[in-house]
C-alpha cells in the first residue's frame, strides 16, 4: 500500500515519528488499515516531531505544515 509503513510488531523503533491525523476542522478523517491473519499495515499520512514545547505535524499529501503549542510534550519527549 502507498504510504504505508509498519515496523515489526514489538519493535518502537520508527513508530515514534509516524502520524495520523484524526480529524480535521471538527470533521473525522478516514485512516486506511489493512490487516491480514499475521500482518497489518497502516496508511501513515505524516510525520511529526517535538520541537521544544511545540508539537509539529507535517502532512505528506499536502505539504501543510501545523505547529500545535499546549500539547504535552515533555512528557511525550520522555516515552519516543
Amino acid at each position: 500500500m502507498p504510504g504505508c509503513s509498519t515496523p515489526p510488531i514489538g519493535s518502537r523503533q520508527g513508530w515514534h515519528r509516524l502520524a495520523a491525523r484524526l480529524a480535521r476542522d471538527g470533521e473525522s478523517e478516514p485512516i486506511h488499515i489493512e490487516e491480514s491473519d499475521t500482518t497489518f499495515a497502516i496508511g501513515w499520512k505524516g510525520r511529526y516531531r517535538i520541537d521544544g514545547p511545540a508539537f509539529v505535524y507535517s502532512d505528506q499529501d499536502t505539504g501543510r505544515v501545523a505547529t500545535i503549542l499546549g500539547y504535552p510534550t515533555d512528557k511525550l519527549s520522555q516515552i519516543a
